[in-house]
Order: C-alpha cells, then sequence, then structure tokens
C-alpha cells in the first residue's frame, strides 16, 4: 500500500481528495468480493505506470510478473495524435486483449469504473453523458458477464440517472409504487409454498431489476410484473425441481415461460430454474436455485479466483471466458473503432460459453471447492 501512496504523492483527483484515496477504493470494492491477494496488490497499483514515474520494470521487481501484466492491461497507451474515439476504442481492445489472459484486468477496471461513476458530479455535463453511456453500453454488460451483479446493476443505476435524470425518476416512482401491489402476491406464494412443502425451503424473498434494465424492458414492451421476481432457494438441484412441481400445482404456470438455466447453463455463474405462474390473475416470475447456486451468483467470478491458481490456470479460465467472443469480433474487423462497436453486441449481449470438456471439469472443480 505505500509504495501505490508514495507513488502519488502530490496527486489530486478533481474531487479534490488525495488520488490515491482512488486505488485505494476501487481494491476496497474488490475486498467486498473477497478478492485475491494478486487481485487487490494490482488494483493498488492499476494507475502507478500511466500516472507516474514508477514503470512496469519497477512493477515486475517488486511485485512479480502477475501483478506486472496485469497492470499493463491497465495502463492506457500515450494518446500522440490520436483521435479521442480512435484512442479509448484502441485501449479498449487492449483492456480486453489483456483480459484474455488474465481476467483479473477487467474485473479491476469495472471496480475502477464504479468509483469514477460514484464520483462523477464533478465533471462537466458534456463529459458525464458519454462516460455514462460508455458506462452502459460496454462495462455494465461486461460486469453481468463476470457475474459482478451487484457492481453491474450500481453502474446502471448511476448511468441511467446521469444520462436522464427525469426519466429515472419517473421510473423510479412507478417502481416503488408496484412494489406494494407484488409484496402481496409474494406473500400469497410464500403461504401457498408453507402448506405444501416448505421444508425444501431455505430462504423465500423477492427482487425487482435495476432501474435502467427495468426501463429497457418496458420500452421493449414487458408488463410492470415482469420486472419483479419471487426468489427460492433451496438446499440442493434435486429440490429446485420439486419446488418447481409444487408450484405449479399450486399456481397456474404459464405455456412456454419456464427455463431450465441448471440442464442447460447459459451462464458460467448463473444456475437457476424460472417459470411463470398467476397469482391473482397477475404474471409472477419465479427464480429457484440451490444454496450453492446462490452463492456462485453472488460471488460470480471470484468463486474461481483464488489465491492458489497458477498463472496457467488463470490463463485457462480467462481464454475460455473472453477469447471465443474476441476472435469473432476479429473476424469481421481489426480496425479498433470497429472493434469497440461491435464489442457490445457480440462479446456482451449473445452469451457464448464455449468450454472444452477439460475445461467444464476445471470450472466444477473451482466452484464446488468453494
Amino acid at each position: 500500500m505505500s509504495f501505490a501512496e508514495e507513488a502519488h504523492q502530490g496527486q489530486k483527483r478533481e474531487t479534490g481528495e488525495p488520488y490515491f484515496i482512488h486505488p485505494l477504493t476501487v481494491c476496497e470494492i474488490l475486498i467486498d468480493y473477497r478478492a485475491d491477494i494478486i487481485t487487490l496488490v494490482s488494483a493498488l497499483l492499476h494507475d502507478v505506470v500511466e500516472d507516474t514515474n514508477i514503470s512496469l520494470s519497477d512493477i515486475e521487481r517488486n511485485f512479480g510478473s502477475q501483478v506486472s501484466l496485469i497492470v499493463d492491461g491497465l495502463t492506457k497507451i500515450t494518446r500522440g495524435n490520436l483521435q479521442k474515439d480512435e484512442y479509448n476504442a484502441i485501449n479498449f481492445e487492449k483492456l480486453l486483449t489483456a483480459s484474455e489472459h488474465d481476467i483479473r484486468v477487467a474485473v479491476i477496471k469495472i471496480a475502477d469504473r464504479l468509483h469514477n461513476m460514484r464520483t462523477l458530479a464533478v465533471k462537466k455535463v458534456e463529459k458525464k453523458v458519454s462516460y455514462a453511456n460508455e458506462t452502459l453500453v460496454l462495462f455494465s454488460p461486461l460486469a453481468e458477464k463476470l457475474g459482478l451483479i451487484k457492481i453491474q446493476e450500481e453502474l446502471e443505476d448511476l448511468g441511467f440517472n446521469y444520462l436522464n435524470p427525469p426519466k429515472y425518476k419517473k421510473m423510479k416512482k412507478l417502481i416503488n409504487n408496484y412494489t406494494n401491489v407484488f409484496t402481496k402476491l409474494f406473500h400469497e406464494c410464500k403461504e401457498k409454498l408453507e402448506s405444501n412443502g416448505y421444508s425444501f425451503v431455505v430462504k423465500m424473498d423477492w427482487d425487482r431489476m435495476p432501474l435502467y434494465k427495468a426501463y429497457s424492458l418496458l420500452q421493449e414492451g414487458h408488463s410492470l410484473s415482469d420486472l419483479f421476481s419471487v426468489k427460492v432457494v433451496t438446499d440442493s438441484t434435486v429440490n429446485c425441481y420439486s419446488i418447481l412441481g409444487i408450484l405449479h400445482n399450486s399456481f397456474k404456470p404459464i405455456e412456454g415461460t419456464f427455463e431450465d438455466n441448471i440442464a442447460i447453463q447459459k451462464s458460467t455463474f448463473s444456475k437457476y430454474l424460472k417459470t411463470k405462474v398467476i397469482i391473482n390473475g397477475i404474471e409472477v416470475k419465479v427464480i429457484i436455485q440451490s444454496e450453492p447456486d446462490r452463492a456462485l451468483n453472488e460471488k460470480g467470478i471470484f468463486s474461481l479466483l483464488k489465491d492458489d491458481l497458477s498463472q496457467e490456470e488463470i490463463r485457462n479460465f480467462s481464454s475460455a471466458l473472453l477469447k471465443n467472443s474476441i476472435n469473432a469480433i476479429k473476424s469481421i474487423s481489426n480496425n479498433p473503432i470497429e472493434f469497440y462497436d461491435l464489442a457490445s453486441f457480440e462479446l456482451f449481449q449473445k452469451e457464448i460459453t464455449i468450454f472444452t470438456p477439460k475445461m467444464d471439469i476445471f470450472f466444477a472443480r473451482r466452484i464446488n471447492s468453494t
């Protein structure tokens, strides 16, 4: 810590705070996820090479090759005569390419973006808008891909508020008003499960979508009820299906709405059953998960990132998470600006989870050991 603090000595952020507050806060965000030591050290040092006289060789000599590799991936190139759009595009491509070798590059960048969004108020209006838009288009989906759901939700909430304050406030009021309706539906669902097989249930709660995602769904024609869900946590995968049966016997299921994301997993960090049933004439979405899968969902990428991983293991699963998507973009264009424009669609909105049998075993081993 002292190394980074000394390196940034005398530097100030636009907020007026000592600059070192920024890498320290990024580190604290990652501590909440119980990040491994390499990630935490790299987070403290992530701006040192870019903003001070410290070199990458200094980093490698003092902290090792893994930290040096991560810091290099997070260090922007010299801008020179590049236009802003091209400069940003080249740096984003560099970030993703480095993340393909070590996914911790992307993890730290996401935490970095979160702290910058929290302090965005000091920026000029035009910078707020472009920064918030980039956050929603690129960094929020990247957080979702890595299972950093809490960070994703905060990024979207902050970004939406900066981009369109009136719609943000209107959406917040609409959601708050519907909450009263949904809580009644939730309690009726809970009472029914209690009387028909509640012994399977470990925890039962309800949730709502983040405001930006909720707004987007309403724009696509979804109903208010789609923005809320009942969350049921049970003690095992088998009992997820037991709860599903009880639920469908208790309430009328809606045809074509059942999804089995346990047997056919869409995302590395999210396994669940999803269905919709009719309660008091209203469609209600229900998510059913086992306790281990709920924990996996909450930890995301940090269910895999451990202190005992070798560089080869890190490289293998980082590549498995990103390489197919990056190659798909580069097969279309090698132009940095086009790469930047295509990234949101190809890399994030299209979920590509293609692992070899060997990688499937690796992911299962790392997850089950937590």
